[in-house]
């Protein structure tokens, strides 16, 4: 803005308005006008420029300041005129009008140094005294504070004044709601049941909310009632143990009650509130969540939570990330062998020799050949082979060798040949020739004969010697995937290569007898419906009363629940058939996709069996807590629910417990196939309705999200997570630091991702949870894996989601790393450490225990400020637990920082969402969803537990954020004026960007959308109606994105068909295209969509 409107008397403000649209140049953004808002809202400056500018003006008699002719034009601005006493002070006052009518109000740095200046008052640093968080102390200071402003500063608008009153009541209020007492009356009952329990400490035991004696003397005159007295105490005895635990595993209250942890939204909500201790132990060790339970605080010792299956399961892939970086990495050395330039990103390594190979393979071509390599055990490529060699040792092998050692080969086909041969011999003893199972949920009944069933026998006998007689499984062994596509294209030809497999074994003695025409076509038909994860018929609980009802359930009605890798085959195809088949592309070639497919199905088996004993999670070898190495499954909450119902006294309860037990096994039974990524898998994925709900989603993740302006937000997880000092002081050293190979942000990347995190420029995890897609493996054609290549390639290069979050993980595993090394050290040498860090060290499994095993570690490895190998640093701790020599400390602070890396930079896991998000119409409907039901759990709830002023601030910079990513966009996406918004709307907008308020704020949308904005927050606090909203919203709230683009699709196909085009259809077909939605790209979009406004 040119100086001269500070010197020439005749501008108004209006004036200078108009003279900012006349001059039609695009308003820019500094952050000097950070400088501008700080010393606006800060009282420390507002005194400062009282003080080094203030005059008293002399007085002039008789001044009317409505007469002054310099204020012409300001009639609206007479209220701050009203006591100037002559001239020359309402001349300063206009002067400061316009200066402040020159501010860029519309830029985010002014309104972060207005919120920075807020922060910097004497008022807000009371609130980390004890007597600055009184409403009385607080309201009174910021009222103080806000009169000083208003007297220093005439133009300051009058109605901050109710504001700042609000707030400093509402504050400690809300402060107080956080850390709230219990009453007098309450505090003098807690002492006295305190002295209770401290009193009868060894002699009762609380059962059912009576205190008795287990102790109680026993008359002699009947060792029958001894006997019956003393099983009587072991009861109460254990009664009492069980109580405490499952109080233990109840979650902290956040005040959220039914729209929280106490509503039945998620399995993990609900199986924490059952019964059944078991149940309750299982679904967290199954499952992850970000929340506080009573087991971790300091009532319950800080009992640590345990590493659930869906962390190891993240930390597991790293084998095969390792494979996938070293095989790339013989790809550039066979490029620099070949004299190849040698490319320096990721895209470059893509897009290599994809056009032009000049001879020279592409990387997906190096894969193929890799593929072949593991098939025939060598190559003529050094590097292809050396490629081959890693992945076969490193990652195949070593879960083969975990798998074998668990013997999960063998356990599925010994529990079914077991269950066979029972069947058998009772029809053996009452004479029988055939066997039925009723289905009374299909109203169907199973029925085999004797011949059947000995058959099915000696199928199992005869696979069961072959594993055995092979321990070490096939040799050149490789996962096959079958294309649909590819063999219904040219069925002839796959035909032609199954029977000459089958005509080689003939001649090899393998085979005793070619199987008949039909028995192929069969197979053929089989094959091309193959998909490498097909999910388990869903046990009809009601139907089960015993254990045998549960095997019939699985063996007589069921498909198996373990890896397709390891089931028996009935076509072992050899070395010439899968050649064969790789070169017409009918089985899947791709060396990444066949590991990823590997370790998908593998690592869920393995983890289920060495927890349960069995894929299933069933615990089918469990006897009891003495005698077995696994730990009960959803076999013995079966089993705990039928004695609790057994004992139950009356019909209500019986039917009460009847109830829970049907819905804690349907959830269990799902959150089994969660960890083995079956549940939710459509029963036919070739569908067209299937794969075109796939492709939908696909496309909506192409052509609605922004990128990694929408995370922006990441940022200040840090400091909510880990405290405000702490947060802000190692960041700061980070980045002063800067990023080379060996800096501390290197080091803190190099430990995330050696625990399977800040991987996503490889997996794309978060991006693919945020948009909620999946891998195809096996259920594609040509077009989705296209559509799924392309939107790897917008995650990682267009919309930037991936880079984001790796960069945002690596930066957060800094901070978070530090706060798990200093905290256990501190608690390992019993120096001070607030409560909060000791309940957030056990709720990521470190108890005190562990904390000095890893403190001990730290100590002989690590890196300690101003301690033992020291190297410089102020604040944050090293770990090199590369280093480290204790294997369970090391995994548990590997399994820490997985976990608090995903609760920090917001990562939806398994447990956060309802199961019907998970199904393939669920997730099409609520699709982008699971980020906010995640974002719910990991940021609102999670800090409504701890309610502390971490929680508070890291809010407001959740939200000052959200503010500034808002402003952002209304300039440079909207084009409108931010500052136009009214301050109701500014903070809502920036409450819903923050991500705070999870999927409540768009269920609140929804509301508003469908009640024409009548009904919902925004119109609740009088923010102006905007207008209507469209058919579009209107679809999209109802039907989800897929809804709404099908409904734009529609209305443009009416528009064109009607003659009714315009520049409405113009924004619905661009709505359309691709990347169209990145906000960086909006300049190049908004060029197309008008080139496309013709009639």
């Amino acid at each position: 803005m040119a100086s001269s409107y500070y010197f020439n008397t005749e501008q108004t403000l209006d004036s200078i308005e108009a003279q900012k649209k006349a001059n039609n140049t695009p308003q820019t953004w500094s952050p000097t006008e950070w400088w501008d808002g700080f010393k606006e809202e800060n009282l420390f400056t507002n005194a400062w420029e009282y003080f080094a500018n203030h005059q008293d003006y002399p007085e002039e008699d008789g001044y009317d300041y409505t007469l002054d002719p310099q204020l012409k034009g300001m009639e609206d601005f007479y209220d701050h005129f009203f006591f100037s006493k002559s001239s020359a002070e309402s001349g300063a006052i206009k002067a400061k009008l316009i200066e402040r009518a020159e501010q860029n109000y519309a830029s985010p740095w002014y309104y972060l140094g207005r919120v920075t200046g807020a922060f910097a008052d004497p008022s807000t640093l009371l609130l980390w005294t004890k007597a600055g968080q009184g409403a009385k102390v607080f309201a009174s200071a910021m009222i103080a504070e806000e009169f000083a402003k208003q007297n220093m500063d005439p133009t300051r608008d009058d109605s901050y004044v109710p504001w700042v009153a609000g707030i400093g009541i509402g504050v400690p209020a809300a402060l107080s709601l956080f850390k709230t007492k219990p009453g007098v009356k309450v505090q003098q009952e807690m002492k006295v049941l305190d002295k209770k329990w401290n009193e009868g400490v060894g002699k009762e035991v609380l059962v059912d909310g009576k205190w008795i004696d287990p102790h109680t003397k026993v008359s002699n005159s009947s060792v029958g009632a001894a006997a019956t007295k003393q099983a009587a105490k072991d009861d109460v005895t254990i009664g009492a143990r069980q109580a405490s635990e499952l109080e233990g595993q109840k979650f902290v209250e956040s005040k959220l009650k039914w729209f929280g942890e106490d509503g039945p939204w998620t399995p993990v909500f609900r199986l924490t509130k059952t019964n059944s201790n078991i149940a309750r132990n299982m679904i967290a060790d199954l499952l992850d969540t970000p929340l506080l339970k009573m087991r971790n605080t300091e009532k319950w010792g800080y009992e640590a939570t345990g590493k659930s299956l869906e962390t190891d399961l993240r930390m597991y892939q790293v084998h095969e990330i390792e494979s996938l970086k070293f095989i790339k990495d013989q790809y550039l050395k066979y490029l620099k062998e070949n004299k190849q330039t040698v490319p320096k990103s990721e895209i470059g390594i893509m897009l290599k020799n994809t056009m032009n190979n000049d001879g020279a393979l592409s990387l997906s071509g190096f894969s193929k050949e890799v593929t072949r390599a593991m098939v025939m055990g060598e190559h003529t490529s050094p590097h292809v082979a050396q490629a081959a060699r890693f992945s076969r040792k490193n990652f195949y092998d070593r879960l083969f060798k975990e798998a074998n050692e668990l013997k999960i080969r063998e356990q599925p086909i010994l529990h079914e040949l077991n269950f066979w041969k029972y069947h058998l011999k009772e029809m053996q003893r009452i004479k029988s020739g055939k066997k039925v199972f009723n289905r009374p949920s299909e109203n169907k009944q199973y029925t085999y004969s004797r011949t059947e069933i000995e058959n099915i026998i000696d199928t199992l006998t005869d696979a069961l010697n072959n594993i055995r007689k092979n321990p070490d499984g096939v040799k050149n062994y490789l996962n096959i995937v079958y294309n649909k596509d590819a063999i219904l294209a040219n069925k002839a030809r796959f035909r032609q290569i199954i029977v000459e497999n089958f005509e080689r074994r003939l001649r090899n003695n393998y085979i005793k007898q070619m199987p008949s025409a039909k028995v192929i076509d069969d197979i053929v038909e089989d094959l091309s419906n193959h998909f490498p994860f097909k999910a388990p018929n869903k046990t009809a609980w009601k139907e089960v009363q015993n254990g045998m009802d549960l095997l019939i359930q699985r063996y007589a009605f069921n498909r198996p629940r373990y890896a397709r890798a390891l089931r028996r085959r009935t076509l072992n195809l050899d070395k010439d058939a899968q050649l064969a088949l790789i070169q017409g592309n009918f089985i899947v070639s791709d060396i990444f996709a066949l590991q990823k497919i590997y370790y998908r199905s593998m690592t869920p088996d393995i983890l289920l069996t060495r927890k349960y004993g069995d894929t299933g999670g069933l615990g089918l070898n469990y006897v009891d807590e003495a005698s077995s190495a696994t730990f009960p499954g959803i076999k013995q909450v079966f089993q705990e629910y039928q004695l609790k119902t057994f004992r139950a006294k009356t019909k209500k309860e019986k039917i009460a417990l009847q109830k829970e037990k049907f819905q804690a096994l349907n959830d269990l039974e799902a959150s089994v196939d969660l960890i083995r990524g079956t549940y939710g898998v459509p029963a036919n994925p070739h569908a067209w309705y299937s794969r075109g709900m796939r492709m939908f989603k696909h496309w909506n993740a192409l052509t609605m999200l922004t990128g990694f302006m929408a995370a922006i937000p990441d940022t200040a997880r840090v400091v909510m997570t880990s405290g405000i000092k702490r947060g802000f002081q190692t960041q700061f050293e980070m980045f002063s630091k800067g990023f080379k190979q060996n800096s501390i942000f290197a080091m803190g990347k190099r430990e995330a991702q050696s625990f399977g995190e800040a991987l996503d420029m490889i997996t794309g995890q978060r991006a693919m949870l945020f948009s909620d897609i999946g891998d195809m493996f096996g259920m594609g054609n040509k077009l989705e894996a296209g559509l799924g290549k392309v939107s790897q390639m917008n995650f990682m290069y267009v919309n930037l989601m991936s880079r984001w979050t790796e960069f945002a993980k690596s930066t957060a595993s800094v901070t978070i790393g530090s706060r798990i090394l200093e905290d256990s050290l501190k608690w390992a040498k019993g120096q001070p450490l607030a409560n909060k860090w000791k309940t957030a060290l056990s709720a990521s499994g470190i108890d005190k225990g562990m904390a000095t095993r890893i403190a001990t570690q730290l100590e002989k490895h690590g890196a300690i400020p101003g301690g033992k190998g020291d190297i410089g640093l102020k604040y944050n701790y090293i770990a090199n637990s590369s280093m480290w020599d204790d294997a369970l400390a090391k995994n548990a602070f590997g399994a820490a920082m997985n976990k608090e890396i995903n609760r920090t930079i917001v990562t939806p896991s398994k447990g956060d969402t309802p199961l019907w998000m998970s199904n393939q119409f669920g997730s099409t409907w609520a699709q982008f969803k699971k980020f906010a039901m995640g974002a719910q759990q990991r940021m609102l709830m999670r800090g409504m537990q701890e309610r502390d002023l971490d929680f508070l601030f890291g809010s407001m910079l959740l939200i000052g954020s959200g503010m500034m990513i808002d402003a952002i966009y209304h300039k440079y996406r909207f084009q409108r004026d931010y500052g136009k918004l009214s301050m109701t709307q500014k903070l809502l907008n920036a409450f819903d960007r923050s991500g705070l308020g999870g999927i409540y704020m768009d269920i609140n949308k929804a509301i508003e959308t469908l009640t024409d904005n009548r009904i919902g927050i925004a119109p609740f606090l009088g923010s102006k109606r905007p207008y209507s909203p469209s058919g579009r919203w209107i679809a999209g709230t109802v039907g989800g994105p897929t809804g709404g683009q099908i409904y734009n699709i529609f209305d443009i196909l009416y528009d064109v068909g009607g003659n009714k085009y315009n520049h409405h259809t113009a924004k619905n077909v661009r709505r359309l295209i691709p990347f169209q939605n990145v906000w960086y790209l909006d300049w190049l979009f908004d060029g197309a969509e008008k080139g496309l406004r013709f009639k």
